[in-house]
């Protein structure tokens, strides 16, 4: 069972719709590639409220058919998080700045790379005139960025795999209001008065990751 959703107009986060998408496998487990894609809201937003709505439909329903109670254990929307404006304040956990809540919340929606069959699984991509750019988009030497809005279109399917019950968001379809290229990272390196470094032979010895870390 799954009930359709659409978002309303939001910033996109994470797109990632192509290529081998994002291994979602928890650690230790075999990889697990599926494509996904955010969007944002201020938390009890009208925006916020109306993705709500549509998941809160299809809990019902399934609460009614299996006998469930309470709320379900995850429902795809989470606090978005942020570092701490104090780049003191070290989460003793992790050694890091402390992720504190940005008053906004993320609903992820997400689906396998692969059909059951083995055969690709394509998410549309449209633009806000609502025409197909998927395979455009596909070919393009850009992704879709973070500075991005749109919508995001799918399902809400509430399941009990892996022993709770919950509500999962997949994606079907990204259309998009406001494009945001993505081309990379990039360093431009100049010419500061160095001197040309021979590594010869110590380079095959060297593992090449594409730059330093700046």
């Amino acid at each position: 069972m799954a009930t359709k959703v659409k978002t309303m107009v939001a910033p996109l986060q994470w797109v990632t719709i192509d290529g081998e998408g994002k291994n979602n496998a928890m650690q230790g487990n075999e990889p697990h590639f599926q494509y996904t894609a955010s969007i944002l809201f201020e938390k009890d937003s009208k925006e916020h409220k109306q993705l709500l709505t549509q998941i809160d439909g299809e809990w019902k329903t399934y609460k009614e058919k299996f006998g469930v109670k309470g709320l379900p254990k995850t429902n795809g929307i989470k606090p978005y998080m942020v570092e701490s404006d104090d780049k003191s304040d070290i989460d003793p956990a992790t050694e890091k700045i402390r992720k504190v809540d940005s008053g906004k919340v993320m609903a992820t929606f997400k689906t396998n790379t692969k059909w059951p069959d083995g055969n690709d699984q394509i998410v549309k991509v449209f633009d806000g005139k609502g025409n197909d750019i998927t395979t455009a988009v596909r070919n393009a030497d850009w992704s879709i960025g973070n500075g991005s809005t749109g919508i995001l279109h799918g399902s809400a399917a509430a399941n009990n795999v892996g022993g709770t019950h919950k509500v999962t968001l997949y994606l079907s379809a990204v259309q998009i209001a406001h494009l945001d290229k993505y081309t990379g990272s990039t360093v431009e390196a100049d010419d500061i008065g160095g001197e040309e470094i021979d590594l010869g032979e110590d380079v095959a010895a060297v593992p090449q990751t594409g730059g330093p870390n700046l």
